[in-house]
């Protein structure tokens, strides 16, 4: 990757990223390059004493506005160093809670479709606001039961590639033909 430009110095130096603040930095200098930038990174901390085999977000899911009634949740995770299958009570409950969901949600299929969408998305290194774009166009369809009985992969890709053109910016198939 080429090293920035800086206006004041008048060439190619190197910069440090000021995370805090967002701030890019000539170190030459001192100019600010570019100011407040957003890392639309996942944020987490991970521990020593962690085995990296569990989702370390803190937070439960953002609600989704293209999901019918999607409420705010709760999930019930292992304690740490409890595990192995089905050894433990909180197993037990967890996987009934699980059983119990999962036949009574009407937004299965669709949250399915949405992590596939992702998938994709994120294989074709797109961003967030494309894949958002390509979830609400895929929730249009099938609102409109326009989806039955086609190939999944394709309707996906076909709503992103849309997605690509309604955000201008562009998009090929290579990639998105599944798994």
């Amino acid at each position: 990757m080429a090293e920035p430009y800086c206006t004041d110095c008048k060439r190619q130096t190197e910069v440090v990223m000021d995370h805090a603040s967002g701030d890019t930095v000539c170190l030459e200098c001192g100019l600010v390059l570019e100011a407040h930038t957003i890392d639309e990174k996942s944020e987490w901390r991970t521990f020593a004493d962690d085995s990296g085999d569990h989702d370390p977000n803190r937070v439960g899911a953002r609600t989704n506005p293209l999901l019918a009634d999607a409420p705010l949740t709760t999930s019930i995770s292992r304690r740490p160093g409890k595990g192995g299958k089905g050894g433990d009570d909180g197993d037990l409950v967890s996987s009934a809670l699980g059983r119990w969901r999962n036949g009574h949600d009407p937004n299965r299929n669709l949250v399915a479709a949405f992590g596939s969408i992702a998938d994709m998305a994120e294989r074709l290194g797109l961003v967030g606001t494309i894949k958002d774009r390509a979830c609400e166009i895929f929730k249009r369809v099938e609102d409109r039961k326009s989806s039955k009985g086609k190939n999944q992969t394709a309707v996906f890709a076909a709503c992103l590639y849309i997605a690509c053109r309604q955000e201008d910016r562009p998009c090929t198939f290579k990639g998105t033909d599944g798994p």
